[in-house]
């Protein structure tokens, strides 16, 4: 769960042979001709002339061409759609296969389906039904199992049941999904098959980048034309159900060949089928990959896609500037912006070259605290008063102005504060060492010998604590200032510099996994439905024989509050839409942020620019690519 590397991205795909290049139609101006001075006279009298002149015919200017350059920061190995999952190969098929659906917002919102399906308008659907001995089911943990004799699962009201024998009744959600009318590059027109295809390709043990959703699916089915149905697995309450739909992959070119041939073909990985705006024109290796209009986009009667021709060039991230080679592009993607080149980027802004876009990319830090470490001598955070002490004597704000050029702002529970279920109520810890000290005096920990630092309750040991991270730039800024401020209250926090390795091993070995740590810096995945079992009690890992659930456990806090395994609790049992929903998240929003079994700090930034020329570039917190709408992307040229 814990956060080493860049957020998954969603996949696309392509066109079966080099599709040939299709200008864009130039839109022609009717000319007007303008007639003979003294043609017409008042009262409508045609006035008689000797001899007729020929009649002016004005040619329009031709509209300059849009082609627009779009700068990565590598190559693709392959745009096979299972294949290369890097941010690189996942930009270019979001051209050549317009995804399904998109996540604007922290929501949904269909692309090249025609809805997406919801328990209101029935077309998803909750359904009790049978489940026999032997049967596979979702076990209330999560799991796929089958039904034997001591598998715990939740029933269709909602009640936990250790199964002992017999047909007993689950919960099973279902939907279904009609696309658009696409049409493959070639003019055959996409079908359900090509999706359920997809899915099986998907499943395939030859599949190079096996698609995990499948686990959890009991069938996924044609029922028409271009309708789908996807049936999860008894059990299985997935909040994000409505996006259990495949990228279609076109069955009439790719069914005659095994699911691992797949990645080594030219039509699939260097030139696939597109139905999306664009199609592969051409692919020079080491340098770019051009794109030009599909002739049949499905769009393409609405004046879609907008552009003459895509480029995609691959640079070089300059990290702390902007990459050699900038200046012939429009838009530098996220991947090849290190957050850290902000300052040039916003100095390329201020003198009119470039245009900034910064949000939240899904990466939330914060500073764990050891509630009930499961080896220590003393807990020094069992007590919430000294959680929210350390909060209020941590200048977050300095530290996020510091950390984000001023881009960021300090959380006050696990999400984001544009999270679209983020309570506005949150409690606030705001910078007040007065005040911290103050709880730290309520809560008994005071300095007796005044040598600066508080002692325990019992005045034997000085509170003193490590707090533990990898042994990176950005961890090792967070964890020299907050030990800095916590100076100013009577803590001594010593930072402790700690391999990946070694930090996030599994317990009870690991120093964050074996709960071995007073205080942790690292960070944790925002997602669109909040992660609230991150800090249940029952996910508490330790010893089985001793009620834990293991060493797998992620609430690594050892934290417990019985109200809050209620909000979440009841939040996990529902589903978007179902009454309480919102307010369930929210309720453990709202404790979360009121005990801090966690001290929040800030989620991380991604960054891009784009020339001010380009029209219809959009940075979103929960869409990962943003080259998700290669058909509105538009230049504004002279005359356009």
């Amino acid at each position: 769960m814990f956060i080493l590397g860049a957020a998954i991205l969603m996949g696309c795909a392509q066109d079966d042979s080099p599709a040939t290049s299709v200008p864009a139609a130039t839109p022609e101006t009717p000319s007007e001709a303008t007639p003979e001075p003294g043609a017409a006279v008042a009262g409508g009298t045609v006035a008689p002339t000797a001899t007729a002149e020929p009649t002016a015919t004005l040619t329009p200017t031709p509209l300059p061409p849009k082609d627009l350059v779009v700068c990565l920061g590598g190559e693709p190995a392959s745009l096979y759609l299972y294949g290369d999952n890097s941010v690189e190969p996942a930009a270019v098929r979001h051209a050549l296969y317009e995804s399904p659906y998109t996540s604007l917002s922290y929501g949904y919102q269909p692309l090249a389906l025609e809805k997406l399906p919801n328990l209101a308008d029935g077309d998803a659907r909750l359904e009790a039904v049978e489940v026999n001995p032997g049967d596979f089911v979702i076990d209330a943990g999560g799991e796929l199992t089958t039904l034997v004799k001591g598998v715990e699962v939740i029933d269709a009201e909602g009640q936990r049941l250790l199964y002992d024998s017999g047909v007993i009744r689950m919960a099973q959600l279902s939907a279904d999904f009609t696309f658009q009318p696409l049409v493959w590059s070639d003019g055959t027109p996409v079908t359900a098959e090509d999706s359920v295809f997809s899915f099986r390709v998907a499943r395939s043990p030859g599949t190079p980048r096996v698609d995990n959703k499948f686990t959890m699916t009991a069938a996924y089915e044609a029922t028409g034309e271009r309708t789908v149905r996807w049936t999860g697995r008894p059990g299985y309450l997935d909040p994000a159900y409505m996006t259990n739909v495949w990228t279609p992959l076109p069955s009439h070119q790719l069914a005659e060949f095994a699911p691992e041939e797949l990645p080594g073909l030219e039509e699939a990985a260097r030139a696939p089928l597109s139905y999306g705006a664009f199609v592969v024109d051409e692919w020079t290796a080491g340098e770019s990959i051009r794109l030009v209009p599909n002739p049949h986009y499905y769009r393409a009667a609405e004046g879609l896609p907008h552009l003459t021709s895509l480029t995609f060039r691959f640079l070089s991230d300059g990290e702390t500037s902007l990459p050699a080679g900038y200046e012939e592009c429009h838009i530098l993607t996220s991947d090849l912006l290190w957050f850290d080149a902000l300052p040039a980027v916003a100095e390329a802004a201020a003198a009119g070259g470039l245009v900034e876009y910064t949000t939240t990319a899904g990466i939330v830090e914060q500073i764990i605290f050891g509630v009930d470490p499961a080896a220590a001598e003393q807990s020094w955070f069992q007590d919430a008063r000294v959680r929210r002490a350390v909060t209020h004597c941590t200048d977050r704000q300095t530290l996020v102005d510091e950390l984000t050029y001023g881009r960021g702002a300090v959380l006050d529970t696990f999400v984001p504060a544009d999270h679209a279920l983020h309570p506005d109520d949150a409690a606030q810890w705001a910078y007040d060492p007065a005040a911290g000290n103050a709880l730290l005096d309520e809560a008994g920990l005071l300095d007796t010998d005044g040598d600066g630092i508080r002692n325990g309750l019992t005045a034997s040991a000085p509170f003193t604590v490590t707090l533990g991270t990898v042994d990176n730039p950005l961890r090792q800024q967070i964890a020299e200032r907050v030990s800095a401020d916590l100076a100013a209250c009577g803590i001594e926090a010593t930072p402790a510099l700690v391999e990946a390795g070694a930090l996030f091993a599994p317990g009870p070995q690991g120093v964050v996994f074996g709960r071995k740590f007073d205080m942790a810096a690292f960070a944790w995945i925002s997602s669109i439905a909040p992660i609230c079992d991150l800090y249940v009690t029952a996910n508490i890992p330790g010893p089985v024989a001793d009620g834990f659930i293991g060493w797998e456990g992620i609430n690594v806090s050892g934290w417990s509050d019985e109200a809050y395994d209620a909000a979440c609790g009841a939040a996990l049992s529902l589903l978007p839409g179902q009454p309480g929903y919102e307010e369930s998240h929210q309720a453990a929003l709202r404790i979360f942020a009121q005990e801090l079994p966690a001290m929040p700090l800030f989620a991380r930034l991604r960054l891009a620019a784009t020339t001010p020329d380009v029209v219809n570039f959009r940075l979103d917190p929960t869409q990962p690519s943003e080259l998700w709408n290669p058909h509105e992307l538009d230049l504004n040229v002279a005359g356009s």
